[in-house]
């Protein structure tokens, strides 16, 4: 299928893809004449574009000729390559997820070679082949089109990679291969998929939502992903869910108790998701729990606990004894339901709040104690799929097991104040030590006798 004919709302993972397998086609395909390859010429100038440190001037130069690859039924300019290749490519960038300057860095580095031809010494450099595709591309500007071209915002990014365009074509450069652009392809365009996510979190709190958390330790939003936003989520949860365990990344736990390996919990996964770390690291969602606070967060860990069909309980516990190593008192989670939460599918419950700094009677795994629990009282907190729910770590809080055949999925992410540090990489060093996903245990070694606050209330093994 060419390029042009992909699915835009196909998983980043296989736009990305399906974008680098159409330059690995072109591994052989000959550049307009030129001496090297039009895979060897966009690899030469995405290379020449690392020093910038700029990622979309990076792929800008990787993809600046894509269009002449992505449609063999487009229109030719008398075989040299596709009549207005990088409109064409500008235009299914964008449509497949990239960011506009970077599709604009394809879309404009026509008009950057029809400028700089007004100066005599770069037209005397221009490759025979160049000089051929500008009579089709409209000839040098004029005095007003150049105007026009000096006043764009971006007009000296598409100065500079055009000038990578044209270093770009030296027979048996040594330069990075695909596999190296995988990964920040990828990432830019899950970064791009994160503005729809985070955009319905923009939206400010009332004062009427203020008063409740203050009142309640206790907010929830209900529905407030839905659609796209609710779409991607669920995209990315199922990419960390089918991603193969591997020691060093993300950490992967299982259930005890069951006879396959069920997946109970994903953590540690900010570093290599862009589209998340955008969503719990970015400016709205660090906004509202700013006014929520009062003052400024900062993540301190992340999970996904999945409960699938049958997937246990956690017992009564309050968080923070599971927080509290590095000295910081106070924190808030988030809960951002992937799935309808209900008490048919271990939902949450929640007590009444507890004043910060009060630790109810605990059981020696640090759970809240049987007969304390007994006399709480414990409200069901159903929500629709998409809703955000935010509690203090010291409100208590269980669930049930999911009596349902679908899974319950919920992302939980837990900030401090800011004014109390930055740990969230000593607590994963921390953990990773005394209570690691399967992948990097030793044979032998009982990690539940020693899992402490890394397993409080939980069903993992």
């Amino acid at each position: 299928m060419a390029l042009v004919d992909l699915d835009p709302t196909l998983p980043a993972a296989d736009r990305a893809d399906a974008i680098l397998a159409t330059l690995a086609a072109a591994a052989e395909a000959d550049y307009i004449g030129e001496a090297v390859t039009q895979l060897a010429h966009g690899l030469q100038a995405a290379d020449r574009a690392r020093a910038s440190g700029d990622v979309e001037l990076m792929l800008g130069a990787l993809l600046h000729d894509i269009g002449h690859l992505a449609d063999p039924t487009a229109p030719q300019m008398d075989r040299l390559g596709t009549v207005d290749h990088e409109g064409l490519g500008e235009r299914l960038l964008l449509k497949l997820g990239c960011s506009e300057r970077l599709a604009r860095m394809v879309g404009g580095h026509v008009d950057a070679k029809r400028y700089l031809m007004r100066r005599p010494s770069y037209a005397s450099k221009l490759s025979e082949a160049s000089r051929q595709t500008l009579a089709h591309q409209g000839g040098p500007m004029t005095d007003f089109e150049a105007v026009a071209f000096e006043e764009d915002p971006l007009h000296r990014d598409l100065l500079r990679v055009r000038a990578w365009d044209e270093a770009a074509k030296l027979p048996d450069a040594d330069v990075p291969g695909l596999d190296f652009w995988r990964p920040i392809l990828l990432d830019h365009l899950l970064a791009q998929e994160a503005k729809a996510v985070t955009a319905p979190l923009e939206t400010p709190l009332t004062p009427e939502q203020i008063a409740a958390w203050q009142r309640d330790h206790l907010l929830v939003l209900p529905g407030v992903l839905a659609g796209e936003a609710l779409d991607r989520l669920r995209g990315w949860v199922e990419d960390l869910e089918a991603r193969p365990e591997t020691p060093g990344k993300w950490m992967k736990y299982f259930e005890r108790g069951t006879q396959a390996r069920q997946l109970c919990r994903v953590e540690d996964f900010v570093p290599h998701h862009a589209g998340l770390a955008e969503l719990l690291c970015g400016e709205a969602l660090l906004a509202r729990l700013g006014e929520l606070l009062g003052e400024p967060a900062v993540l301190f860990k992340e999970k996904i606990n999945f409960k699938l069909p049958g997937g246990a309980g956690f017992t009564a516990h309050q968080d923070a004894p599971a927080f509290d190593t590095f000295g910081t008192q106070y924190h808030v989670t988030v809960l951002i339901a992937v799935d309808e939460q209900t008490r048919a599918n271990g939902g949450l419950e929640f007590s009444d709040p507890v004043p910060e700094g009060v630790l109810l009677p605990q059981r020696a795994d640090k759970s809240v104690a049987e007969a304390t629990e007994a006399e709480l009282p414990w409200y069901p907190l159903d929500l629709p799929a998409g809703s955000v729910a935010v509690f203090d770590s010291f409100i208590p809080h269980r669930s049930d097991t999911n009596r349902t055949d679908a899974p319950r999925r919920g992302l939980y992410v837990t900030y401090n104040r800011a004014r109390d540090g930055a740990h969230r990489a000593a607590y994963f060093a921390d953990k990773r030590a005394n209570f690691p996903p399967e992948v990097e245990r030793v044979p032998g070694v009982d990690y539940l006798a020693t899992a402490g606050r890394y397993n409080v209330g939980n069903p993992i093994r």
